[in-house]
């Protein structure tokens, strides 16, 4: 055995180093000092280090329900499926004013269109039908622009149209979540198909028990009164 003092080997069963008289120490003592307490507690080191490991288990199970617990639930939406629907004539209303807004925006971008086709028509050569057709070619794709940006811009972002907006309505889907860019788009494809249909898809209303239209049951939507 190595002294640990001076490094000089001596026997294994001596108990001090013969070259410096330090005590050896010898390996197990430790060892044998644990495993009599861990005899007199009743546990046997395997058991001791089981219940170690079952008390860092349930502790940290109790630390995870205890986080569960504190995180707090998602918030539900504002407006439910379960809400109040809008009625035909309360929608119609709202209609009207967003008609009115979409023809003062359309009229007023037809100007412009005009306006800028005179100052061209001045400044080139360009055929009196040309500039006809150049007029009423980019006036048709600016109404179309300002009908699709507004019905789908104002409805996506935060589902109501100024017109709603000004009667408390706000359309929702059928989960009573946002209703969002793409059905939003939906939403206004199904209006120009109940305008195709002369009217019948928005007549819709007044007959379904959920108050939709026709392009309300193509885009899952409900148009519900908002509470005040």
């Amino acid at each position: 055995m190595r002294c640990p003092a001076c490094g000089f080997v001596s026997f294994d069963s001596l108990s001090t180093c013969k070259h410096c008289g330090k005590e050896l120490s010898r390996p197990g003592k430790s060892q044998g000092i644990v495993a009599p307490v861990a005899s007199m507690n009743g546990l046997t080191p395997s058991a001791e280090g089981s219940a170690a490991t079952g008390f860092g288990l349930r502790e940290s199970e109790e630390t995870a329900v205890g986080a569960r617990r504190d995180v707090t639930p998602e918030a539900a939406p504002v407006e439910s499926a379960s809400a109040r629907k809008a009625g035909f004539w309360l929608r119609g209303v709202a209609f009207l004013v967003d008609a009115a807004l979409v023809a003062l925006l359309a009229t007023g971008g037809a100007m412009l269109v005009d306006l800028a086709v005179q100052i061209g028509g001045m400044i080139s050569s360009a055929p009196e039908a040309g500039l006809e057709w150049l007029n009423t070619t980019a006036t048709s794709l600016l109404v179309f622009l300002i009908v699709l940006c507004y019905f789908t811009l104002f409805v996506g972002a935060q589902g109501q149209t100024p017109g709603k907006m000004l009667l408390g309505l706000k359309i929702v889907r059928t989960t009573g979540k946002d209703i969002g860019y793409g059905r939003a788009l939906v939403r206004w494809i199904g209006q120009c198909l109940s305008l195709l249909s002369l009217g019948f898809g928005f007549l819709m209303v007044a007959f379904s028990p959920r108050k939709q239209a026709l392009h309300d049951k193509l885009a899952g939507t409900y148009v519900v009164r908002r509470p005040s």
